[in-house]
């Protein structure tokens, strides 16, 4: 009789570990309605839909496991097996990713999204996986603004004496360089304490992450310089990758494919809706003048020199896409 216990209590174990979800961790820096972490949520669905309960996604919001500025690291030691990241945390790792980051390198975002979906931007979700990452999919992240507390930047020459928050990237810091401005490249997460305090006069990032991290509430003014389109990218480890079937893991795949489209339909209305916020709250929404606004797209065209010989190659081969 005891025999037969035990063999019902084995048979038993081994049935519920065979039907045990594989558990993934999906770490992101915004907060929970944000767009990237909606389409988060809809990628842990989708997955857990494809492979009948096989895996299952915990999406962890609001920085709760990494923030952006140690997530690769922390993806290499297997304590985070998803998340998004912006580019710029790519560029130092792979020169090529340089290219995404310079400024008007998109006409619009018609162009950028011709650009991510065609052979190209596979190339580029190819490139990470030299490394211990696997690259998904592409994320919308908007189109960015410089914003400042006292002074309304709406001359080139406007610039000149500020210091203003850019991330952490040699093509930032280069950008600042060119415009006159001092850089901070400070962490996302401690850009709104350094406006607070006045450590910076200003930043520069999308509508939706200006207003959803309050920065509207400090920065009352907002230029329509619109000189950067930064995609960003979901990401798992290969490791974690690894854990799965071949089958689950096309379906993991074909998922986050699928959650990219979700997250750039959302995403439009999001940023519009917060640049109304914005607008509401007493944001100033400043207008270059034509003349001014072609003079710092020629400025910051002018980075195209300090580029590699590969990389200009690539930046040709995207302005020559239609």
């Amino acid at each position: 009789m005891k025999k037969i216990f035990l063999m019902l209590a084995l048979c038993l174990f081994m049935t519920t570990t065979a039907n045990a979800a594989i558990m993934l961790n999906y770490a992101d820096n915004q907060s929970e309605e944000y767009p990237t972490v909606e389409a988060a949520q809809k990628f842990a669905q989708l997955v857990k839909a494809k492979t009948q309960g096989r895996v299952e996604i915990i999406v962890q919001p609001g920085a709760k496991l990494a923030n952006e500025e140690i997530v690769l690291k922390q993806l290499d030691f297997g304590t985070i097996d998803i998340t998004r990241i912006s580019v710029p945390y790519f560029a130092n790792t792979f020169p090529e990713f340089k290219v995404l980051q310079m400024p008007y390198i998109f006409d619009d975002d018609k162009h950028m999204r011709k650009v991510l979906d065609g052979a190209i931007g596979e190339r580029f979700l190819k490139l990470t996986e030299k490394k211990n990452v696997v690259a998904l999919c592409w994320f919308d992240a908007g189109v960015r603004n410089f914003y400042t507390i006292k002074k309304p930047i709406k001359t080139l020459n406007d610039f000149k004496q500020l210091k203003l928050r850019v991330q952490p990237s040699d093509i930032t810091v280069a950008m600042a360089k060119i415009l006159g401005f001092t850089p901070a490249p400070l962490a996302y997460g401690e850009v709104y304490e350094a406006l607070a305090s006045g450590e910076i006069e200003g930043a520069e990032n999308n509508f939706s992450s200006y207003v959803s991290v309050m920065h509207n509430k400090i920065a009352k003014y907002v230029t329509l310089t619109e000189h950067m389109r930064q995609p960003e990218l979901v990401v798992i480890s290969k490791s974690a990758l690894n854990k799965l079937s071949p089958v689950d893991q096309k379906a993991v795949r074909e998922a986050a494919r699928e959650a990219a489209k979700y997250e750039s339909k959302i995403w439009s209305n999001f940023e519009n809706n917060a640049r109304t916020e914005a607008i509401k709250s007493g944001t100033k929404i400043i207008e270059m003048n034509p003349s001014e606004l072609s003079k710092l797209k020629a400025a910051l065209r002018s980075m195209e020199k300090n580029y590699t010989p590969e990389q200009r190659k690539i930046i040709e081969e995207i302005r020559n896409t239609k």
